[in-house]
């Protein structure tokens, strides 16, 4: 007998016709039970669960390395009703609008930021266990955290020797007056460091403007005394003293702070965290609104150098803009942010006296910029490193060589030296000509520990194959040609003796090279940098 002749002989049956309706009711009522309760009450309890695994997720993800204890605390403290982690996976969360949600989250990785979390937990049922023949259902819920951390870090950190005028000779020129500090004032602006939000804080004050935020204040132009005199209110002791000199005496020239300081996530903040500081150093802080004061201008120095014969040294230096998008020193939890230091160029224009003439060396330098970026950070407590960076050192020429006066000030324009007419006698010229390119654009990586940032150590960075001392490299490749009543000839006794006088003042010039970069936060071949704040923030769910 088939099953549809069945059918058809109950419903053709007139007998306990009201014991089958009955049964086919109470089916349907105890379906319509288990629909309104089991399902009611599974809903209820998955959003409990939903809560509590996001609360585990955010727990675990702000405790790097302590992850699963940190989730068990949650729950523990919720609820104790058998609930079990199933899935806790460590790994990196990309907050990139321009990948889909649910691929942001990746498993894995050296240094997670985020955690995804999968909690389980047996639910009994009522009287959905007529229907399904279990006693219970697997409930769960997964949820995902990350920690936003951020770091602040800069390039051009490294505080240069003060040897003889070369300092009060340069703050003098970019500042606009005669500037007389001590070698205690450089070292106590070297051994100072400066918040910048007290330093923003300050700044809000010198512009009347209490009402913006920290990025907005950066934002507003203000003039160097104005600059100065913040970063004066925001140091102490004989750094402030000395600050508040120079602002005294500072041109009223404009800038945008914010052309070199981006404050990232820290811009929205309109009070000063005390527990949570960046800092910089006084002078490099110093250094660094002094040269966006007087980008793009020509600034002159002349300084007495101890060369043969008692010979002086001219300088003309000229600042580029900093690129668009492109601080000196950056607040950011990305690796999009890049600082570059400025591109500087120089031309030193010596004189050396010898017994047979007087020697005219002109030595022309171009600094382009260095540049780092976030490259990892690593909110472990035992972690190694902490915050790394991904460095590429300045490409630089040096020459000795003649170029034109519209050349060395057009910034956009590469230099491209001519040779020199060292020497000019009655019926004798001697030309001379040298170039050195430092090129070395691979990134190199530099990693800094929590005890290395709390400390304000400045790491240098190299490039591969350089010269100790770009001077005496050019010395030793000059090439000289003599003419003597215009017709091409080597005189080997007077070749001598200028090859001679270049090497004796190459260390001389080699020093003034140093120094003069160092002071401006750029050198040849290196790049200098320091992590200058770490913090981890708190987690949020993603």
């Amino acid at each position: 007998m088939t099953i549809l002749s069945l059918l058809r002989r109950i419903v053709r049956h007139r007998g306990a016709s009201i014991s089958i309706t009955t049964a086919f009711g109470m089916t349907m009522l105890i379906g319509s039970a288990a629909f309104a309760v089991d399902l009611g009450s599974l809903y209820l309890d998955r959003r409990k669960l939903q809560g509590i695994a996001d609360a585990a997720a955010m727990a675990a993800a702000g405790r790097p390395g302590e992850e699963r204890a940190a989730a068990e605390r949650i729950i523990a403290a919720n609820c104790d009703c058998g609930i079990r982690i199933a899935v806790l996976d460590p790994g990196t969360y990309t907050a990139d609008p321009s990948i889909q949600a649910e691929q942001r989250f990746t498993g894995g990785g050296a240094s997670p930021n985020a955690v995804r979390i999968t909690l389980t937990r047996d639910r009994p049922l009522f009287f959905g266990s007529f229907l399904t023949g279990r006693q219970d259902s697997i409930i769960r819920a997964t949820a995902t955290g990350a920690r936003r951390g951020y770091a602040a870090f800069s390039l051009g950190s490294r505080v240069a020797a003060v040897n003889g005028g070369l300092p009060n000779a340069l703050l003098s020129s970019l500042t606009g007056s005669q500037v007389n500090l001590s070698v205690m004032d450089y070292n106590a602006l070297a051994s100072t460091d400066i918040d910048l939000l007290a330093f923003s804080d300050a700044l809000r004050t010198e512009l009347n403007a209490d009402v913006l935020t920290f990025g907005q204040t950066l934002d507003a132009q203000a003039t160097l005394p104005q600059v100065v005199s913040a970063l004066a209110n925001a140091s102490d002791g004989q750094a402030a003293t000395a600050l508040e000199h120079i602002a005294d005496r500072a041109l009223p020239r404009a800038l945008l702070p914010s052309r070199a300081i981006d404050l990232g996530p820290r811009s929205s903040s309109i009070r000063v965290d005390a527990a949570n500081p960046v800092k910089v150093n006084a002078l490099g802080l110093l250094r660094t609104m002094l040269l966006l004061g007087n980008a793009n201008r020509q600034v002159d120095l002349s300084l007495a150098g101890s060369l043969p014969g008692g010979s002086g040294v001219n300088i003309a230096l000229m600042i580029g803009e900093p690129p668009v998008g492109s601080p000196l020193i950056a607040v950011t939890d990305t690796n999009d942010v890049i600082v570059r230091t400025a591109q500087v160029r120089l031309k030193i224009d010596t004189r050396v006296a010898t017994p047979l003439a007087s020697v005219h060396l002109p030595v022309l330098a171009e600094l382009g910029s260095a540049s780092a970026r976030i490259t990892d950070i690593d909110c472990r407590p035992n972690s190694g490193a902490a915050v790394s960076l991904g460095v590429v050192t300045s490409p630089a020429m040096v020459a000795i060589g003649t170029v034109p006066d519209s050349d060395f000030q057009d910034m956009k324009r590469p230099l491209d030296p001519g040779p020199a007419r060292v020497v000019t006698l009655p019926l004798v010229s001697v030309d001379a000509e040298a170039e050195l390119i430092l090129s070395d654009l691979n990134e190199k990586p530099v990693a800094f520990s929590r005890a290395e940032i709390d400390d304000g150590e400045v790491k240098t960075v190299s490039s591969t194959g350089l010269v100790a001392g770009a001077a005496k490299s050019l010395s030793d490749r000059m090439d000289l040609d003599v003419n003597v009543l215009g017709l091409g000839l080597n005189l080997k006794p007077l070749t001598t003796v200028i090859g001679e006088t270049v090497a004796l003042a190459a260390p001389v010039l080699d020093t003034v090279l140093s120094d003069l970069t160092g002071l401006l936060g750029v050198h040849v071949g290196q790049a200098d940098t320091r992590v200058n704040a770490l913090r981890c923030g708190k987690a949020r769910l993603v």
